[in-house]
């Protein structure tokens, strides 16, 4: 029997497809295996304290092994916050994470990405971190770093934190420090700080910049060249601005507060004057205390002080009367250069030094009294090495002031007149900040490289019983407390 074309195609198809089946397959000669991954932990912390190191060290099992080079790594950290922009801070490359947690305080996501080379796929962890605030109290340190500002602190433990200022404000840059500042009106908390011609707020709790100077006036001054800046009641902010006062007064009332226009010097003389950096202070106004001294001022141009006045919700500045019989100089009229002014060891006992040609002579101010006048002495009569002094501080607790004469420090009793050195600077070193707090008198030295702080503890008769040295900072310009 004859087959049909048609059926000796069929027969040679069937042919075809069994010797097919017979060869070998080889598809899958060519393929790369995939290196899985498996990632985990149990040494990660749910919590870390503001610039303490974290340290983490996950497990990794390969599903095949490869050489050391074959894993990149990546640690990085943001944010975890609806309100947050979500900025992504790389932490280290290293398979083990050893790093200083330089962020603010908050709720973040730890995120470790491991990356196989071969492959290119990538493998995460996620570990949830609460970064704690450490800076809740301490002294606060401004320092000079190449003409730019910085701020260390120093924690009640005696431990230093260095450039939190910087590592915090990483896009803001504050020129030619002036002076650091905290206030509380009300228990609401900032930190100023100034520089030679910009200021900053920072967030109380985590030190990062709020607003500058050009929001806190009512007409921004047209020079902003900041040279004191002082709380001096609950709700009253004065700033010394390229001589000039303005003021800010909280409290009572609804609206925005903000700074005044510059105060008008007594006697028609409007903004003819040009304050000195050193304020005296008096009781806050409306507490039933003598005078309506809030804040002594000395003008350089008349030579002489005003007041600024508490008695009502608009400050103003106001002269002085006439001295009293027996008052021992007169306010208005002092006639001398002011080169220093500090708080006593009572309240409102302010104590200036004032310079006529060769002589220094320290007045005594109390704006507690209606007469403020309290004292007055020739310095150098008694107690002549203390002429061409460049720094002095008072004793908050005796009668006592340490001046700075040429590498030295000198205890000078005001009762007697007398001084005597108690401590000589180290060599090299120039002294560039130096005040007392009231059981210690702080001492910051520059040696051309580095800072360094001195803590002189003092003892019940004035001198300076043990020292605690503090290392590793830039010039130190400016120091204040801050509290919890």
């Amino acid at each position: 029997m004859k087959l049909s074309v048609y059926n000796w195609l069929c027969v040679l198809m069937l042919v075809m497809l069994t010797l097919s089946g017979c060869l070998k397959d080889r598809s899958n000669k060519d393929i790369i295996p995939i290196n899985v991954l498996s990632i985990s932990d149990t040494t990660a912390v749910d919590a870390v304290l503001q610039f303490d190191t974290l340290t983490v060290r996950p497990d990794i099992k390969e599903a095949l092994p490869s050489d050391k080079d074959g894993l990149v790594y990546e640690w990085s950290i943001h944010q975890n916050d609806s309100e947050d922009a979500y900025p992504v801070y790389i932490l280290d490359s290293t398979r083990y994470l050893h790093q200083a947690i330089r962020v603010k305080p908050g709720i973040y996501r730890l995120i470790y990405k491991v990356t196989v080379k071969a492959s290119g796929v990538s493998y995460f962890k996620f570990f949830n971190l609460k970064v704690i605030n450490r800076f809740s109290e301490g002294w606060l340190v401004m320092e000079d770093v190449a003409g730019k500002t910085d701020m260390s602190i120093i924690l009640n433990t005696d431990t230093s934190f260095h450039h939190i200022f910087t590592e915090l404000n990483k896009d803001y840059v504050l020129n030619a420090p002036v002076q650091v500042a905290t206030t509380n009106f009300y228990g609401a908390k900032s930190v100023w700080m100034f520089g030679a011609d910009n200021a900053i707020e920072l967030e109380y709790t985590e030190m990062t910049k709020l607003t500058d100077y050009t929001s806190w006036f009512w007409e921004t001054p047209p020079v902003f060249h900041p040279q004191k800046f002082r709380q001096i009641d609950d709700g009253t902010n004065i700033m010394i601005n390229d001589g000039l006062l303005n003021v800010r007064v909280a409290g009572g009332f609804p609206g925005d507060v903000k700074y005044m226009n510059t105060l008008p010097f007594p006697g028609g003389k409007g903004d003819n004057y040009y304050f000195s950096s050193y304020v005296g202070v008096g009781p806050q106004p409306y507490t039933g205390e003598k005078t309506p001294y809030s804040a002594i001022f000395f003008d350089t141009k008349s030579k002489g002080f005003v007041y600024l006045s508490g008695a009502s919700l608009i400050p103003s500045l106001v002269a002085f009367s006439a001295p009293e019989p027996g008052s021992y100089f007169d306010m208005r009229n002092i006639g001398m250069d002011l080169l220093a002014m500090d708080q006593g060891n009572a309240p409102f006992l302010n104590n200036a030094i004032f310079k006529d040609n060769s002589n220094y002579y320290l007045y005594q101010i109390d704006g507690n009294r209606s007469d403020p006048t309290v004292g007055k002495k020739l310095i150098t009569g008694d107690a002549p090495e203390l002429a061409a002094f460049t720094k002095m501080t008072s004793s908050k607790k005796l009668q006592q002031i340490y001046f700075l004469v040429n590498g030295n420090i000198y205890l000078y009793d005001i009762p007697s007149g007398k001084a005597r050195a108690i401590k000589a600077i180290a060599a090299g070193e120039q002294v560039t900040y130096f005040q007392c707090t009231g059981d210690d008198v702080m001492v910051g030295t520059w040696n051309g490289t580095e800072g360094k702080l001195y803590r002189y503890r003092i003892s019940p008769l004035g001198d300076f019983q043990n020292v605690k040295v503090f290392t590793g900072f830039g010039k130190i310009v400016s120091m204040t407390y801050k509290a919890a």
